[in-house]
């Protein structure tokens, strides 16, 4: 047997044991990401927004049921196990961000943030350092032209870059968040290089997907032989001896066998509502901000409930297999393994996943 098929093997087993543990997860769920989309507003109008943000939204999640939702868990777990996520719409709009990270930090959690970078000011980036904010993912979508017609905003490049400057000038360095489509694809190397040259010490790509404002510029989508460049361009650049930073695919989909474990440290499992929750702007309990957003996959609302008791006792959505009523899924012989996908992905009207990487690369 080659050293190759050895490791195609030893993958297999891999897959499978981390199958038998999203199994055990969904009867045994563990908290470790916690989401809170502190608002639906946004100083851009970018063409693939999950969750269609404006400027014109003006919602913002009350600090009090934050701190409510953090003492709840707080009193419930080592809060040490568990990332919060602050996220939005935009986070830096959100007037009270310095203390919501402060009064996590307080409780012993570990807080990231992700943003455009464009409202990141000197005075906000010393308060969110001062405050304790351990990560923050900036997109960086190509270069000036293309990162500002897929941010669909003149001027918003050179404004990340000076937000991701204030943020290292306060001892913070952001971790590169880009979304790849057609029109940056060619710029893949270049930007490698300049994400090196500027001290990255991250770099996490992700391609667009069929959700939110992304549904009707399809256009942008890869096809197979881009997506396969560009993991193999991922696992060439995660192995180049000069390369200083952690480049990661930072999709979460099932990927044909020789590319997992190989384009990020970890094998696929779908985290939502197993070990991911989230608060919405208004309250509404759910699994991950990415999904759907449809009446029967709210869980509760921290206005009313405690979250502990829906963490709990709901999800259930989230807890069962729903490859089980695919006409699809069924007939692949990965379903067991890959577990139908990403739900952020998996269309609950036809029971199938709008999106499959290992099934585009595949045919």
């Amino acid at each position: 047997m080659s050293n190759r098929q050895l490791k195609k093997n030893d993958k297999e087993v891999d897959l499978q044991k981390v199958a038998e543990y999203r199994d055990f997860r969904r009867k045994h769920p563990k908290l470790r990401f916690l989401f809170f989309e502190l608002t639906d507003s946004c100083n851009l109008n970018c063409l693939h927004c999950g969750s269609n943000c404006l400027s014109s939204n003006i919602q913002f999640l009350d600090f009090n049921l934050i701190k409510k939702t953090l003492d709840e868990v707080a009193d419930a777990y080592d809060t040490s196990d568990i990332w919060i996520e602050l996220t939005g719409g935009e986070p830096a709009l959100y007037p009270d961000l310095p203390e919501v990270i402060r009064y996590s930090k307080k409780l012993g959690f570990q807080c990231g943030m992700t943003s455009n970078g464009t409202l990141i000011t000197e005075e906000l980036a010393k308060k969110i350092a001062d405050a304790g904010l351990d990560t923050i993912a900036v997109s960086i979508d190509g270069f000036e032209e293309s990162h500002e017609e897929f941010r669909n905003r003149k001027g918003c490049f050179e404004k990340a870059l000076c937000g991701i400057d204030n943020l290292r000038k306060v001892g913070i360095q952001a971790e590169a968040l880009t979304v790849i489509h057609k029109k940056n694809f060619d710029e893949l190397e270049d930007l490698f290089e300049f994400l090196s040259d500027n001290y990255f010490y991250s770099w996490r790509l992700v391609n667009i997907e069929p959700i939110g404002r992304a549904k009707t510029n399809n256009e942008l989508l890869l096809d197979a032989g881009e997506m396969e460049q560009l993991l193999d361009f991922i696992q060439e650049k995660r192995l180049h001896k000069k390369n200083n930073m952690n480049v990661s695919f930072g999709c979460s989909h099932f990927l044909p066998t020789k590319y997992e474990h190989e384009v990020r440290d970890w094998y696929f499992h779908c985290l939502a509502g197993i070990e991911v929750a989230s608060v919405m702007v208004n309250g509404d309990i759910c699994s991950c901000l990415d999904i759907e957003r449809r009446p029967e996959l709210v869980q509760g609302n921290v206005k009313a409930d405690d979250f502990i008791d829906v963490w709990e006792n709901k999800f259930i959505p989230f807890r069962s297999d729903r490859t089980q009523k695919s006409r699809i899924c069924a007939s692949c012989k990965d379903r067991k393994i890959c577990g139908g996908d990403s739900t952020h992905t998996w269309n609950f009207d036809l029971n199938e996943p709008n999106y499959c990487v290992r099934k585009m690369l595949d045919e």
